[in-house]
C-alpha cells in the first residue's frame, strides 16, 4: 500500500444503521498509477475485526467521491455490509482500479491478475492496524478475486481467512470463468476458508455441489469448511442478487453464519 490519499465522511450513507458510525469513502493509492475507492463503516464500539466484501458480477461499483454506488447496490455482500457492522466488524466495500474499468463493466480477466490482488492487499493492510484480524469475503464471481488474493498475498496484506458465498468455483462449462480455471496456485492458499452455498441455487456457474470439489484443491489451507443454506425466496434471473444465488430472504441468517465462523477462527492475539 502506498498510502491513504483522502477520506470523506458521508453524512447520508450508513447513518441509519444502529450501532454504527457514519460510512466513509476512503481513497487508497494501491500501486503506481492506481488507486481505488472503498466504502468503510465502523461499529460504534470496539471492533471484532474487519471484513472486506467483494461484489460479484463485473465488480465495477463506480463509487463516487461522495460514496454513491453507480452499480451493485443490491449485491448480497454490498447490501448486507451494515449487518456486518452491527455484528461488530469494520465493513469495507472496495471498487476496482481504473485500469480495469470499462463503460458499464470491466475487463474480463482482471479478477485473477496480480494488480487486482495488490489492490485488495492494500485494503487489508490499511485495515489491519485499525481492526484485526482482516477477512476477505467474496460472492459469485468475487470468489475468483478472493482466491487470487489469498494465493498471491503475504505479510500484512494477506487476509487472515477467506469466505466465499455462491462462488463460481469450478469450470465444468466452456463459457465460464471460475476460481479453478483462472487462479494460479490454489494450493498456496494457507488460511482458514469457508465456502457457503444455497441448496437451490439455480445459477449454472455456482451449484452448491461445486464447493465439495473445490475444497479438495485447497491443499494448503489449515481448514476448509463447507456450509449450505436453504429457504428464502427466488426472484428474477437465477444468477442475480434476488435469486437463491443471492440468498434472498436469508441476509441475516447468512451474516450470522459467517460471523460465527469468523469468531471461531479468529487467531489468538
Amino acid at each position: 500500500m502506498q498510502g491513504l490519499l483522502t477520506g470523506l465522511v458521508l453524512a447520508a450513507l450508513g447513518a441509519g444503521v444502529a450501532g454504527a458510525q457514519t460510512e466513509e469513502v476512503v481513497t487508497l493509492a494501491t500501486r503506481p498509477g492506481q488507486s481505488i475507492r472503498v466504502l468503510v463503516q465502523r461499529p460504534a464500539g470496539p471492533a471484532l475485526g474487519s471484513v472486506v466484501l467483494i461484489a460479484g458480477g463485473h465488480g465495477n461499483l463506480e463509487i463516487s467521491a461522495d460514496g454513491r454506488l453507480g452499480w451493485g447496490a443490491p449485491n448480497q455482500l454490498v447490501r448486507t455490509r451494515g449487518l456486518y457492522v452491527v455484528a461488530g466488524y469494520v465493513a469495507a466495500v472496495p471498487d476496482i482500479a481504473a485500469e480495469f474499468k470499462r463503460p458499464g463493466g470491466a475487463d474480463e480477466g482482471y479478477r485473477s491478475s496480480a494488480g487486482h490482488a495488490r489492490d485488495l492487499g492494500a485494503v487489508i493492510a490499511y485495515l489491519r492496524p485499525q481492526a484485526p484480524p482482516v477477512w476477505l469475503i467474496g460472492t459469485s464471481r468475487g470468489a475468483i478475486s478472493v482466491a487470487n488474493a489469498a494465493a498471491r498475498l503475504s505479510g500484512a496484506e494477506r487476509p487472515d481467512g477467506i469466505v466465499v458465498t455462491s462462488g463460481t468455483l469450478m469450470s465444468s462449462r466452456s463459457d465460464s470463468q471460475s476460481a479453478q480455471s483462472t487462479v494460479r496456485g490454489l494450493n498456496r492458499i494457507a488460511v482458514p476458508t469457508l465456502l457457503v452455498g444455497h441448496e437451490l441455487d439455480q445459477c449454472r456457474f455456482s451449484p452448491a455441489s461445486d464447493a465439495v470439489a473445490f475444497r479438495k484443491l485447497l491443499t494448503g489451507a489449515p481448514r476448509v469448511d463447507v456450509k449450505t443454506l436453504s429457504g428464502g425466496i427466488s426472484e428474477g434471473p437465477p444468477c442475480e442478487s434476488w435469486a437463491y444465488h443471492g440468498f434472498n430472504g436469508l441476509d441475516q441468517e447468512l451474516v450470522n453464519l459467517v460471523t460465527a465462523w469468523l469468531k471461531t477462527n479468529t487467531p489468538s492475539r
